[in-house]
């Protein structure tokens, strides 16, 4: 009482960006949990840190003011996934402070999974990192280094560009949810039949189900294709069909439809550039 706690903050680590884009500042601090006094066995193999490092720090309310002063009047958050916010938010109202003190979080995952990758889901920190081929030589699942390695990624993704549109986006995503976006086909004969397969490979908007204008099928490799299919009411959408083969030995396809984002356009172009089907 008063929120439900599900973990008590521990450590704290954060880096402040100059207007040149390079990292001006670290902060890193720890902090002594009030009711939960045991490290947990889970969080304790992933971070390294037992029993006797929750012993030393700050407590919370003094270790977040000071964290505030830091922060400077003029902040945003920019951080990996959503949790960090809502936990954030249930240590701040257990400790009776202002629950909405706090800069604006904005989610680098959800920019990533949304606006960089295209198919919404949850994306490791590590996984960013390596599909901008960054080098991971600092130890991870430390809260200094995770947001040195989540900076890296947000520069590499030039996220400034998605903040004026951040809400936009999020809400837009929320309302897709609702709509059918894939679909799986199942017993084709072998891996060719399921990749042309007529009702595989014929794109109807999955808002409306009229027949879609389609571009070319592009190799992403021996069992994906992608391309780009255009409904005059709703707009284009990136298409991709992944073939997967069955423990009966038949194959199996699914067709999978994204909103259009830039990304996906120039991703689609220099496929197509290579072999098309």
């Amino acid at each position: 009482s008063p929120v439900p706690l599900h973990g008590e903050i521990i450590r704290i680590g954060a880096v402040k960006a100059a207007e040149s884009g390079e990292i001006s500042d670290r902060y890193h601090i720890c902090v002594i949990p009030k009711y939960y006094k045991k490290m947990n066995s889970s969080v304790g193999k992933v971070t390294g840190l037992g029993n006797s490092s929750i012993t030393y720090g700050l407590k919370f309310p003094a270790a977040y003011r000071q964290l505030e002063h830091w922060f400077g009047e003029e902040a945003v958050i920019l951080t990996w996934g959503g949790e960090d916010e809502k936990i954030l938010e249930a240590n701040l109202a257990v400790h009776g402070m202002d629950k909405r003190s706090h800069p604006r979080f904005y989610d680098l995952q959800r920019i990533f999974s949304l606006k960089i990758i295209g198919d919404g889901k949850q994306h490791s920190l590590g996984a960013a990192l390596s599909y901008y081929g960054a080098e991971m030589n600092l130890k991870a699942h430390d809260a200094l280094n995770d947001a040195v390695y989540a900076y890296t990624v947000a520069q590499k993704m030039d996220f400034v560009r998605y903040l004026a549109g951040y809400d936009e986006m999020i809400r837009a995503a929320e309302e897709r949810k609702n709509e059918k976006y894939y679909r799986t086909y199942q017993n084709y004969p072998s891996l060719e039949a399921a990749l042309t397969g007529k009702r595989v490979t014929t794109c109807r908007c999955p808002v409306c189900k009229r027949l879609m204008k389609r571009k070319p099928w592009a190799s992403r490799s021996e069992n994906i294709i992608v391309s780009c299919a255009e409904c005059a009411e709703h707009g284009d959408f990136f298409v991709r069909i992944k073939v997967k083969k069955c423990a009966d030995g038949t194959f199996a396809a699914t067709r999978r439809f994204s909103r259009m984002t830039a990304e996906f356009r120039e991703y689609y172009e220099k496929l197509s550039a290579q072999i098309n089907i």
